[in-house]
């Protein structure tokens, strides 16, 4: 009964019976109840002392609030009073007019900004046009060119304005496709007219000198038509037909439209930087007058400036112009570029898809919509063409053109 701490019930010469009692817990689980009750005494006093802290950090701390005037009314009107000084109407106009001047210097950088943009674009433009002409080789003379006589071009050039049949130089100018559907009119023809839509006469007579130097014919006359300009070239009293028609040293179609796609991308970025130009000059003399207004401030000058040089947002360019370039050699890309270059043809005018479809055929007639038909030379024009020397013709078709229009010469 000692050793078990249970209550002795009954007991004779056989057994003893023992009650454990009703308060009976096992050793492990008395040991961890009273682990169990320590734990919580423990949090209960930790609980204690904190509310205990707390109490005492909050009275201690209301005891030592005291009234403060950091950035009240009160201050403010008191600093006024010690340290501050009424702005008069002078130093108003002075300030605007510091502002103003700050604002178009502003502008200026702005514009100035614009300025090396451009010219860091048509720098890239140049060295991309580069790379493209790097097949160009425009052939130069070896032979003295064959001439013929003024009778011969009155009639050669009141023929070739009568044709029919004719060919299309469109943006691309002259280009290998060219060249070869000259020689394709020769087969059938001995004159060939060629129309041209171009912005001057200068760029005509440009273009009328490649075509005679590169396929090797003469030049009959140079015309202004309905359509443009009518170039007439002869293809000679000796004519042999070439073993090749399209010649290496000529651009390709598709190098061809690139060349004058950089061409228009200089000419474009040109304008806009003389455009900038004018503009930064015009701007900085207007800031000096700006800057030497004294008095009261020119209002009239401040508006005219606001209205005149408001900032407008640049388009940024993100095209890859060497990327473009590349997908030339490249023949998993050349189809993507084909399509592009037919969606560009596609916008542009009647007139130049016309010139399109010139170049790839080799032969238009004025009449094939219509479906009439008719003899290549048509005897019912009403304008007869005036008769001019051969020397006057070569005297006006030179005199227009510089020194670098004359370097390339008629192949021999």
């Amino acid at each position: 009964q000692k050793l078990t701490g249970g209550v002795m019930l009954s007991r004779n010469n056989d057994f003893v019976v023992f009650y454990r009692g009703k308060d009976f817990l096992s050793t492990e689980l008395a040991e961890a109840l009273l682990e169990r009750e320590s734990s919580m005494k423990s949090l209960q006093d930790e609980e204690q002392a904190r509310l205990n802290a707390k109490l005492s950090f909050t009275s201690s701390t209301e005891a030592f609030i005291e009234s403060t005037v950091a950035g009240t009314l009160g201050e403010t009107l008191e600093a006024n009073s010690k340290y501050g000084n009424e702005l008069d109407g002078n130093h108003v106009d002075k300030m605007t007019r510091t502002v103003e001047a700050a604002k178009h210097a502003d502008l200026v950088r702005e514009l100035e900004w614009k300025l090396a943009l451009a010219e860091k674009r048509i720098a890239k433009a140049e060295r991309v046009l580069g790379k493209v002409e790097t097949a160009l080789n425009p052939t130069e003379d070896t032979k003295p060119p064959e001439t013929i006589t003024d009778e011969e071009r009155f009639m050669f050039r009141k023929l070739g304005l009568r044709m029919k049949a004719f060919l299309l130089l469109g943006r691309r100018g002259v280009f290998d496709g060219t060249i070869e559907n000259m020689h394709l009119h020769w087969k059938y023809r001995e004159l060939v007219k060629i129309l041209v839509k171009a912005k001057s006469f200068a760029d005509v007579k440009r273009t009328a000198l490649s075509l005679e130097v590169e396929s090797g014919g003469i030049l009959v006359s140079v015309d202004k038509v309905s359509k443009g300009y009518a170039i007439v070239v002869f293809r000679g009293k000796d004519y042999k037909r070439p073993s090749m028609l399209r010649p290496r040293n000529l651009l390709s179609k598709r190098k061809a439209l690139a060349r004058s796609i950089e061409l228009q991308r200089m000419e474009a970025l040109s304008r806009h930087i003389g455009k900038l130009n004018r503009r930064v000059n015009q701007l900085r003399s207007e800031l000096v007058q700006v800057e030497d207004a004294k008095g009261q401030g020119d209002e009239e000058l401040y508006a005219k400036l606001d209205s005149a040089y408001s900032s407008e947002d640049e388009d940024v360019e993100d095209e890859d112009d060497e990327a473009y370039l590349r997908s030339f050699d490249n023949p998993i890309v050349r189809a993507t570029v084909d399509e592009n270059e037919t969606a560009i043809a596609d916008s542009e005018s009647s007139y130049s898809n016309d010139d399109d479809s010139a170049e790839d055929n080799g032969d238009c007639d004025e009449d094939e919509v219509n479906g009439v038909e008719y003899s290549d030379y048509d005897d019912d024009e009403d304008c007869e063409p005036a008769v001019i020397s051969a020397g006057d013709f070569q005297r006006n078709l030179y005199s227009g053109c510089s020194d670098g229009d004359r370097l390339p010469r008629r192949r021999g």
